[in-house]
């Protein structure tokens, strides 16, 4: 009788750990799966941002192209006004 209620109870306790040690193990593929996918957004993000000499490189020739037109349109102005 009692090897009996022993065997149900190891059948029980065996059960029972497997059962958490599969859902452990599939919450682990999960979290991996989520780090990847953290890990490529981060990645998509960072090629949306521009750096800081791109920037500073963009704005030299914008602000070129400004002085430019406003020495054309000073040129238009005395020329008009002449």
């Amino acid at each position: 009788m009692l090897s009996d209620a022993s065997f149900i109870w190891n059948v029980v306790l065996s059960v029972a750990i497997g059962s958490f040690v599969w859902w452990m193990r599939s919450i682990s593929i999960q979290i991996n799966v989520l780090r990847g996918h953290i890990s490529n957004t981060r990645e998509e993000i960072a090629k949306a941002y521009v750096t800081k000499d791109d920037l500073h490189q963009d704005m030299k020739e914008l602000m070129k192209r400004f002085d430019r037109l406003e020495e054309k349109f000073e040129r238009l102005l005395t020329s008009r006004l002449e």
